[in-house]
């Protein structure tokens, strides 16, 4: 007579309609695929980490004894954005009279490190951070990889204010 269908038959007979998932399948794939793509932008080429600089630099604002500040708790910036704007600032000096950043005059460079000085007060004062009134310096050091591999470090006051 009739056929009894249990819960098993049916869940089996909707799991048939599902596909089936295969999450090796599409990793083989994709990596055939950029085997076959190779060195193509956008896919693997990572020309940052190409090679190193033989020189890399950093800023920082320190006391007068050479301290470094915590920029971001007392101007409201890190000392990575201190880097971007005074180079940028620096970048846009020089470029009126047509020069580029590595010909920046040390008048250019004190000019432009005042000005920075000034601005990460007033940022800091801005956001009701309680900003030194004493003297700060604009710092940055060079780290320079010789031929030999022996790494030397050059500390230099940019501006005081």
């Amino acid at each position: 007579m009739g056929e009894i269908v249990s819960g098993t038959s049916t869940a089996k007979s909707c799991d048939a309609d599902r596909p089936v998932r295969r999450p090796l399948w599409r990793v083989a794939v994709l990596v055939i695929a950029l085997l076959l793509i190779g060195e193509q932008f956008p896919f693997s080429y990572f020309p940052m980490y190409s090679s190193f600089d033989p020189e890399a630099d950093y800023y920082y604002v320190a006391d007068p004894t050479g301290q470094p500040y915590a920029c971001v708790e007392i101007f409201g910036t890190s000392t990575a954005n201190v880097k971007k704007m005074y180079r940028a600032r620096l970048r846009e000096l020089v470029g009126q009279r047509g020069a580029w950043e590595n010909d920046a005059t040390d008048a250019e460079r004190r000019a432009v490190g005042a000005a920075m000085l000034d601005y990460l007060r007033a940022l800091g004062a801005r956001s009701g951070r309680q900003v030194p009134t004493d003297l700060v310096v604009l710092k940055r050091v060079i780290l320079q990889r010789d031929d030999d591999g022996t790494i030397t470090r050059r500390e230099l006051n940019i501006a005081e204010g």
